[in-house]
């Protein structure tokens, strides 16, 4: 069997404490340079400001409920909006902000609450008895799906949803 001598001399265990030092300093130096430029890649992330017209308001009365979603399942559930807004309704028309909206694909579903109950009213039959709307003014017979309401969002954009 091969004896190791497992004994340093003060020089060497300097030089190994520097060696340490070195690559410590020369890893947290690397690090402080990942994290600066992940940093600047998230300052560099641009977001984008959603204009929504919203018009042929018939009633003067309680508030426009908007909602914007970024998926069809949230969509579909009518939950967990991206954004969303509940105004008064003092005019026939309004104009709403969204901003900050990363790119991606999204829709709008608005509602004229006029009787104030945070629901759209319908009659005997299902017909909604409240104002109600799509982005792209999809949904002719019933609900817009996602897919026909969605639109890009790639730069600062505005839309006209009209009220039914």
């Amino acid at each position: 069997m091969k004896h190791v001598n497992l004994t340093m001399t003060t020089t060497q265990i300097r030089r190994a404490n520097m060696t340490k030092r070195t690559l410590s300093a020369i890893w947290g130096a690397g690090l402080a340079c990942l994290l600066l430029s992940a940093g600047s890649m998230s300052a560099e992330i641009q977001t984008h400001t959603l204009t929504v017209d919203i018009d042929n308001i018939q009633v003067q009365t309680g508030a426009l409920m908007v909602e914007l979603y970024a998926n069809a399942e949230d969509y579909a559930a009518g939950h967990n909006p991206s954004a969303s807004m509940i105004t008064p309704v003092t005019k026939t028309e309004h104009r709403l902000v969204f901003s900050d909206l990363a790119d991606g694909q999204y829709a709008v579903k608005v509602f004229h609450d006029e009787n104030g109950n945070h629901n759209l009213d319908t009659n005997m039959l299902g017909v909604p008895s409240e104002g109600y709307g799509f982005s792209n003014n999809a949904g002719s017979f019933g609900p817009a799906s996602f897919k026909d309401a969605s639109f890009s969002l790639q730069a600062d954009a505005q839309i006209t949803i009209h009220i039914r």
